[in-house]
């Protein structure tokens, strides 16, 4: 991106937007400036493609884009060089300046005005006389914690701007704060009597810290070596920080501390913790603020600050849950929780290694009287092994020659059983073909040869009509088949 045409790019706009009394998003929003910075189009095809620019705005500011683009001025018209500012687009103007000036001021309050949501005020310049009218949204008035009365000094932070309605030059301010370590001391002490009597300092109502922090919510500035040294003691214990960055400094960091407690609220955390350096009691004011002490009381989970200070402890530490001297006395108290279950693990590594072979030793003694117990055993076992195996081995050569002698024994004896046993059989042959044949004589199915048929009722042989009666169903067997029947009529 060309970073020369883009300034070029945003000035122009400028102009045109307070000649034309317009926001300068009427003009070209960023992005389309950016665009055309960044492509740098050459002719009006080109620079139509980007977005924000149609034939509409071609045609008003399209030259001068192109001439700016080629590294010429924009083309001024005459009747644009004579034609004035109207009062509004010039007072535009003058707002637009004066918003870059940021001022911080200190006077004596005058002619204070204080109405429901805004206050009015004057500043007084003791050495002349000169007079600056203040205006200052009640809302912002209330967060710094200051009664303002007439006569009082004080420091303000702001811009100045013209109110149109009425041509006035006003300083608008953003925060104030009361001038002298007296007049800051008796502020301090006063708040302090206050809080102390609200019980916001009482014992029982700090909140006790996890035992093992793991989430952290973290405000400080990102600038300077609070930060890092916070960091660099914190152990390697597996923390998840969440970082605000927050002004740290006098009483404008007040907007800042509040907005990252309120971010916090919202965010799941274990812990959170607000450190800065050392400092004076007027260094400090954001920390003796009473809508930022109120927060940290009242905050949902444990709060630590780590504030340094010359004297006087802020009243953020006093409330907090948990106060330390420095960010470094910070890290060491989130590191203790863990660094003693370290040393405890370890304490107890070593009992278990030392207990292990005290274990060891013992067992290792009692196994070898077993083992020497075990080998006297089995030697015995052994030695009857071998007397028994002796003593079987004779049993076997005995048993041996007794079966051979059997064997011969039966040897004879199947000889004479198998000669007597076939001629009984020959004999039983013969008896059973002699049955066989009387059996097929009277063989109940031969006579069905011969014509005649087999007749039964419910699986029972007919012998006489008298077992029958008219309708009842029978089977009647002749020699290839089956028939079923009904009794229509029994005839005596």
């Amino acid at each position: 991106m060309d970073q020369k045409l883009l300034s070029q790019l945003k000035e122009w706009r400028k102009t045109t937007a307070q000649k034309e009394g317009v926001e300068l998003f009427r003009v070209f929003p960023n992005k389309t400036i950016e665009s055309i910075a960044q492509i740098k189009p050459q002719n009006k095809e080109e620079l139509i493609e980007i977005k924000g620019i149609k034939e509409k705005k071609f045609c008003k500011y399209g030259e001068d884009i192109l001439n700016m683009i080629k590294g010429n001025e924009p083309i001024i018209k005459e009747e644009e060089i004579e034609k004035p500012y109207t009062v509004s687009s010039y007072l535009n103007l003058l707002n637009d300046s004066l918003r870059q000036i940021k001022g911080r001021i200190q006077g004596e309050v005058t002619e204070l005005d204080i109405r429901s949501s805004y206050l009015f005020f004057s500043l007084k310049d003791q050495k002349d006389e000169s007079i600056l009218r203040c205006f200052m949204w009640r809302k912002d008035y209330e967060l710094c914690g200051i009664s303002l009365i007439e006569g009082s000094e004080i420091i303000t932070n702001g811009v100045s701007e013209i109110y149109k309605p009425s041509g006035r030059l006003s300083f608008r301010a953003s925060t104030i704060e009361l001038v002298g370590e007296g007049a800051l001391k008796k502020a301090y002490e006063k708040l302090k009597e206050k809080l102390k009597e609200e019980g916001l300092f009482a014992a029982e109502k700090k909140k006790v810290l996890p035992e093992f922090v793991q989430r952290i919510g973290l405000i400080t500035s990102s600038n300077g070596a609070v930060i890092h040294d916070f960091l660099n003691n914190l152990g390697k214990y597996g923390y998840k920080i969440k970082f605000q960055d927050s002004r740290v400094e006098g009483q404008i960091a007040v907007s800042d501390l509040t907005f990252a407690i309120d971010y916090f609220a919202n965010q799941k955390i274990d812990v959170l913790i607000i450190i800065r350096g050392g400092g004076s009691l007027e260094s400090l004011q954001a920390f003796n603020n009473e809508a930022l002490v109120r927060k940290i009381a009242n905050f949902n989970v444990p709060v630590i600050c780590g504030i340094g200070h010359d004297k006087d402890v802020p009243l953020a530490s006093l409330c907090s849950d948990l106060m330390v001297s420095t960010p470094t006395a910070v890290a060491i108290v989130l590191n203790k929780s863990w660094e003693q279950a370290i040393n405890t693990i370890q304490k107890l590594e070593r009992d278990i290694l030392d207990k292990y072979q005290n274990i060891l030793i013992i067992q290792k003694h009692r196994l070898e009287i077993i083992a020497n117990d075990l080998i006297s055993k089995f030697d015995f076992i052994f030695k009857k092994f071998d007397f028994i195996k002796s003593r079987i081995n004779d049993a076997f050569i005995s048993l041996s020659y007794k079966l051979e002698q059997k064997n011969k024994d039966l040897d004879q004896f199947s000889t004479i059983i198998f000669k007597d046993l076939k001629g009984y059989f020959e004999y039983i042959g013969n008896y059973l073909n002699n049955a066989e044949q009387k059996l097929r004589t009277i063989n109940p199915l031969r006579q069905l040869e011969l014509g005649y048929s087999i007749v039964s009722f419910q699986n029972k042989i007919v012998k006489s009509i008298k077992s029958l009666k008219k309708d009842d169903k029978i089977d009647v067997r002749l020699k290839d088949g089956k028939l079923n029947a009904q009794i229509n009529k029994i005839i005596k």
